[in-house]
């Protein structure tokens, strides 16, 4: 690019002042929201549009010497990136762009008019390759902040009571009270797969925390949009919206159940945390596997959630139907699964073991005939009878 002669930088010196307010007159007749700006932010913009038209002078000046147009920002740039969206800010430098290109060539001598059209045009392209470079940092560091709120909050659900959990994801941008549901998985993301899995649980899920630790990944999802709910409760269509989530992650994959509030997030988390740890147990476990269905392993790798859990989802509602469906299935289960056995210990016919069993695989489902099932169901009364001898 041609160097323009002494002559031209002194010309352009002496028009600086009257190019910086015939920009800042453009920008304030074309741009209408620019008017609706608070005192402050405008004075800052401003002093990005003064500095810019100023270095834009000194590169003239001394090219060599002249400051990486991303300084054009250094004065401003919370202002910049907090108050007005990038599209915004590149229409403001397009404007006191063609102020510049307007008025500069006619301020220096004739011979000098096309070097220095040229040199507005290249100054103005780098001040908006640095303008998007100011915002590409700026949302990085966002990002960043915004995926550490998040890790505490999720972090406070392991370790601190529901108010303060409730309170660490209302900072971190959770504003919903529905129910809520936690994923846990064992992959290893980076920043872009993170992105990605957090674009798809908003996808899904009008809340959402992910929180990545090593190879390993937690999620909280809560509320769905009510054509998502489909005439199904709130909380199915937030499981659904879970499993679907957990298909898409790489890596053995466990689904909390569903909780009433962000308050109870925790419980959540835990169960599907116990039941990764417990994965390995049930080698032929789905992937992604409802933390529910691992109680068994989680029993026996020492999980006192899963004592509750079970004794709520399995026990309760078997002791609710009576004791003759309690005895069926735990004569059955004793006897290795013989209907006839059964029958003779309970001096019964067999259609009639075959009903009761029926029944409880219809009320409480879990299905005793089931080699799984029977596994869920055998420990659910082993653990009633434990915890009704300690009630004792």
């Amino acid at each position: 690019m041609d160097e323009l002669s002494t002559p031209a930088v002194a010309a352009l010196r002496q028009a600086q002042n009257m190019i910086i307010e015939h920009s800042l007159d453009r920008i304030s007749t074309a741009h209408p929201w620019y008017r609706t700006l608070p005192e402050a932010s405008r004075e800052q913009i401003d002093s990005v549009a003064r500095l810019g038209v100023t270095m834009f002078v000194d590169s003239a000046s001394s090219p060599e010497a002249a400051s990486h147009p991303s300084q054009v920002f250094s004065v401003a740039p919370a202002a910049l990136t907090g108050t007005i969206s990038l599209e915004q800010t590149l229409t403001l430098v397009r404007t006191v762009l063609d102020v510049v290109v307007e008025e500069a060539p006619q301020a220096v001598p004739a011979a000098d008019h096309v070097a220095t059209r040229i040199h507005a045009l290249t100054f103005g392209r780098d001040v908006g390759f640095a303008a998007a470079e100011v915002y590409a940092r700026a949302a990085e560091a966002r990002g960043a902040w915004d995926a550490r709120l998040e890790s505490v909050a999720v972090d406070a659900m392991l370790h601190d009571s529901p108010e303060d959990a409730a309170t660490r994801a209302g900072t971190a941008g959770w504003h919903g009270s529905g129910p809520v549901i936690a994923i846990a998985a064992h992959t290893a993301l980076d920043a872009l797969g993170t992105s990605r899995l957090r674009h798809e649980c908003r996808l899904l899920a009008e809340d959402c925390l992910v929180s990545v630790r090593g190879d390993s990944v937690m999620i909280i999802l809560g509320g769905v949009r009510a054509d998502d709910v489909a005439g199904d409760t709130p909380e199915r269509a937030l499981d659904r919206a879970a499993l679907k989530v957990a298909k898409i992650i790489e890596g053995p994959t466990v689904v909390g159940p569903v909780t009433s509030s962000v308050a109870q997030a925790g419980k959540s988390l835990r169960s599907a945390l116990a039941g990764l740890r417990a994965l390995p147990g049930w080698v032929e476990a789905p992937n992604p596997v409802r933390a529910d269905e691992l109680l068994p392993e989680r029993l026996l790798a020492g999980d006192t959630l899963a004592t509750e859990q079970i004794l709520a989802l399995v026990h309760a509602p078997l002791h609710a139907m009576g004791d003759p469906f309690e005895e069926t299935v735990a004569t059955y289960l004793a006897l290795g699964g013989s209907l006839e056995a059964t029958a003779r210990a309970l001096f019964v016919h067999a259609n009639t073991v075959r009903y009761r069993l029926g029944r409880v695989s219809e009320q409480v489902g879990w299905d005793a005939t089931d080699a799984r099932d029977g596994l869920m169901l055998h420990l659910a009364i082993i653990v009633g009878r434990l915890s009704a001898g300690q009630e004792e």
